[in-house]
């Protein structure tokens, strides 16, 4: 996921990579963890793409990633399809950047930065929310992730 940032080129505004600390460290409730739960104040970047690795993580069982996002417990296969998706398509990569910015209660928004191959990095919108005492990706950030591989679920709302 740190390859998104790295492809900026001269983009002399662009954050730098996140310094992803393992899965374990988020599982085990460490300073990531602290900062999932905390519903007084968004998590750092640092923190959300520590989330967002162990959900793509093919090591960490889908039944532990149901807490992650938003809605994913209406269709917990979509993690496998997810991380099949991101090996399938490694010119297809995304990392959320700075800033986090809080957006109301229990919600904030933060960019998440998608490259695709032969083309700039793009920023688009996405957005986090607290939910069940927890921080957690957004089912429709993750639907628009999907979105990006061509990949359906049942979390997700069909276009209307």
């Amino acid at each position: 996921m740190t390859g998104v940032a790295a492809c900026g080129g001269d983009d002399s505004d662009a954050p730098p990579a996140p310094t992803l600390t393992s899965t374990a460290d988020a599982a085990a409730g460490g300073d990531t963890g602290s900062a999932i739960t905390n519903g007084d104040k968004p998590p750092s970047i640092a923190a959300l793409n520590e989330l967002v690795a162990t959900a793509v993580d093919p090591k960490v069982p889908r039944d532990e990633k149901i807490v992650l996002v938003q809605g994913s417990e209406k269709d917990p296969a979509i993690f496998d399809e997810l991380v099949k998706a991101r090996a399938e398509n490694s010119d297809v990569d995304w990392v959320l950047v700075n800033p986090v910015i809080s957006s109301g209660p229990k919600k904030a928004r933060v960019k998440v930065r998608i490259e695709t191959a032969g083309n700039p990095p793009t920023n688009a919108e996405s957005t986090i929310v607290y939910d069940d005492g927890r921080w957690k990706l957004s089912n429709e950030t993750v639907c628009n992730l999907l979105g990006l591989y061509q990949v359906q679920s049942a979390m997700c709302k069909p276009a209307s």
